[in-house]
């Protein structure tokens, strides 16, 4: 029979029960059993690389000085053989296969070994190997620090040895979970990801809402495409997704399908009136600062000589359809109806009318603000065109 081990029991049981995300708990309930089994910890750390847009490693840190838990992202601009990292008892654990490294205070690794930040003022600092099994990224790693003057003892280090499976397989999982749940909002986006998660996940599982409807579209794109590098352009349309899409985002939207060069998102509202009105506030602001992002951009081009870009929006509010279609095999979570036809319909009034932003007069309506009617769009329910308006400023 295996030796009793407290911290590897709790770790196989109790654990299992603490909150899953967003909650440090059981990090702080790790490390009290650690003091309360003899060990002397005063810091300790899960690292660990993950699948993430934005970085490419995270980190949760426990300080006992407060009970406090950190946690820090490192962003992709961080590269593997970075001087600040080379050298390091975490680039040893991840990048040259040890199981384990121990550093005591005026015992360095090596000639050139350098500091990690959980040395500073401690006499003891031990980092050890994680094994995931089931995800992509192959291990993570566990570092613990103590400041007691005798260090850690060769109990102490076999105690943490014999359960680093049993916080590896747990630690796994937490893991995988936080990366499901960002690649669902990264791809899919934020409720749309989170309605799959809880169960949303058939083809056909549709609900109704209302919505402000945004449709945006890149001016002269075939032309730019035909003209510039692959790469290039594909820069470029990334920054024009940083101008159309990040402030949909910042202001509670969804963006749901990037079409080509064109944007679709919406601004859900759950009924008429000041919901519907405070939905069409956020649009608006969105699309100002959509155009305040794309004065940044063209300057930058000037400066390189390059030409000026644009794009138009339309706005527009009304019901929907949001859900799940496609085949079994490949769906899509997006909306569907009449109202999401007409708010691409008035983008590209945008281009006939020269007018970077075009709303229908359900939208004018709805917000409240000064808007001027700059003509008739042709729509199959509306004898005569519907009327389109702009900015009145």
């Amino acid at each position: 029979m295996p030796k009793h081990n407290p911290i590897r029991d709790w770790l196989n049981s109790e654990a299992w029960d603490m909150p899953k995300t967003g909650d440090y708990s059981g990090f702080r309930k790790m490390a009290a059993l650690l003091i309360e089994n003899g060990i002397p910890v005063r810091r300790m750390r899960i690292a660990t690389r993950v699948l993430h847009p934005l970085f490419k490693a995270m980190s949760l840190t426990w300080n006992a000085d407060g009970d406090r838990v950190e946690e820090l992202e490192i962003p992709h601009e961080y590269e593997d053989d970075d001087p600040r990292f080379i050298d390091t008892p975490l680039h040893t654990i991840f990048f040259e296969g040890a199981h384990a490294v121990r550093r005591r205070r005026g015992v360095s690794m090596c000639r050139n070994a350098k500091p990690d930040p959980m040395e500073e003022g401690m006499s003891d600092f031990a980092v050890f190997r994680m094994t995931f099994r089931r995800l992509p990224i192959p291990d993570g790693a566990f570092s613990i620090a103590t400041d007691a003057a005798e260090g850690f003892s060769k109990r102490d280090l076999n105690l943490i040895d014999e359960f680093m499976p049993a916080l590896a397989h747990l630690a796994e999982l937490y893991f995988f979970e936080e990366m499901t749940h960002t690649l669902l909002q990264t791809y899919l986006g934020k409720v749309p990801g989170e309605r799959v998660m809880n169960g949303q996940i058939r083809r056909g599982d549709v609900i109704d809402i209302r919505a402000v409807i945004w449709f945006a579209d890149l001016r002269d794109s075939t032309k730019l495409s035909a003209t510039m590098p692959r790469a290039d352009y594909l820069a470029l349309l990334n920054r024009y997704f940083d101008c159309v899409a990040g402030p949909v985002l910042d202001q509670g939207g969804e963006v749901l399908r990037y079409i080509g060069d064109a944007a679709l998102a919406i601004f859900p509202a759950a009924t008429e009136g000041p919901e519907t009105r405070a939905a069409c506030l956020r649009a608006v602001a969105a699309a100002e600062e959509a155009r305040r992002r794309l004065e940044t951009v063209n300057t930058e081009r000037a400066l390189a000589q390059q030409h000026p870009i644009d794009f138009g929006i339309g706005l527009h509010v009304g019901e929907l359809t949001y859900g799940n279609i496609g085949v079994p095999e490949r769906l899509e979570f997006t909306v569907i109806g009449e109202a999401a036809n007409r708010a691409a319909r008035l983008q590209n009034q945008s281009k006939v009318l020269r007018c970077p932003l075009v709303v229908s007069e359900d939208f004018a309506r709805e917000h409240g603000g000064r808007w001027q009617r700059l003509g008739f769009m042709d729509t199959r329910d509306v004898a005569g065109g519907a009327a389109v308006f702009g900015p009145a400023d």
